[in-house]
């Protein structure tokens, strides 16, 4: 009988014991912190059913689901911890107390390409305010707050919140005729900072963006300043769109009271190419990336359930 050599998947973590204590320490300081800010712990299958898990994905997202039959019936593991939230949610309706405020740290599964940062198995740690009706505009400054003390009681200084809100792209692509297709856009320029501005620009070009809009795209996602400059250049571009203008509205709300909740400026950057992929992004989003560690990235948004 031939020999089965021991090795793990490729992109699957083992830890040894001593780093695994570490692991657990931080995931520990992570859900004090979730705990302090009042949110309550889930618990969601990794396994569901893959109407469930694809009722929402599309485009690279449903291509990196890892999906199975067990008999008759169609599986999947779960890419995130969003969709299993929503069913949750969803299914206990009754039995909830709103504004709901839950936290969830799990694995999730992505079949996509590994490289140094990105696993195709890893830890969400997952923080959710859902709300029954309309959900106050304060919840998402409070959000980076929790992000921040994370990452202090962590022991990091150097990081920063990017900032962007979804209205203020979406009015921009509905103001030069692209309505239709910001969806693919969002998920283009979402990966500047990974391809770069002439891999977007391709990418722009082969969904058929004319060259004035894709320059107009670009340069509006490269407005520099600080914090106050970009507010104050977004609204001074004067673009007639009710969606345009409602986000750099709530943009401007958010960021002062991101400062008013106790985080620094300098840990605070508004950067109008943060998009995020998925179409279940509605207002503000966030990422998060250590100042000296871009590689790595803890990304927190706004759901609307």
């Amino acid at each position: 009988m031939a020999k089965t050599e021991p090795r793990t998947l490729s992109g699957f973590m083992e830890l040894l014991p001593s780093e695994q204590i570490l692991f657990n320490q931080m995931k520990e300081k992570i859900e004090e912190v979730y705990k302090r800010f009042g949110f309550l712990p889930l618990d969601t299958p990794i396994i569901e059913l893959s109407e469930v898990l694809l009722a929402k994905a599309g485009g690279e997202t449903e291509k990196q689901i890892y999906r199975f039959k067990k008999g008759d019936t169609d599986l999947s593991l779960r890419f995130d911890l969003t969709v299993p939230l929503a069913k949750y949610v969803a299914k206990n309706y009754g039995n909830l107390s709103f504004p709901f405020r839950r936290y969830q740290i799990g694995k999730v599964y992505r079949g996509e390409r590994t490289q140094k940062g990105r696993y195709r198995e890893f830890y969400q740690c997952d923080i959710d305010i859902i709300g029954d009706g309309e959900l106050d505009l304060i919840n998402d400054a409070e959000l980076p707050s929790v992000i921040y003390m994370i990452f202090t009681n962590l022991g990091f200084s150097k990081f920063t919140i990017k900032i962007n809100n979804r209205k203020i792209l979406n009015g921009l692509f509905e103001s030069i005729g692209q309505k239709e297709k910001s969806e693919d856009i969002l998920r283009i320029i979402d990966k500047i900072d990974k391809i770069g501005k002439e891999t977007v620009i391709e990418e722009l070009e082969k969904i058929n963006i004319e060259q004035e809009e894709i320059n107009r795209i670009i340069e509006f996602i490269s407005i520099t300043g600080n914090n106050s400059e970009k507010i104050e250049k977004l609204k001074n571009l004067k673009i007639q769109n009710e969606t345009f203008n409602k986000g750099i509205e709530e943009l401007t709300y958010v960021f002062n009271n991101m400062k008013i909740f106790g985080i620094p400026e300098e840990n605070i950057m508004i950067d109008l190419s943060i998009a995020r992929g998925l179409d279940y992004y509605t207002g503000t989003v966030y990422e998060t990336f250590l100042n000296d560690y871009r590689e790595l990235r803890k990304c927190m948004f706004r759901r609307k359930i």
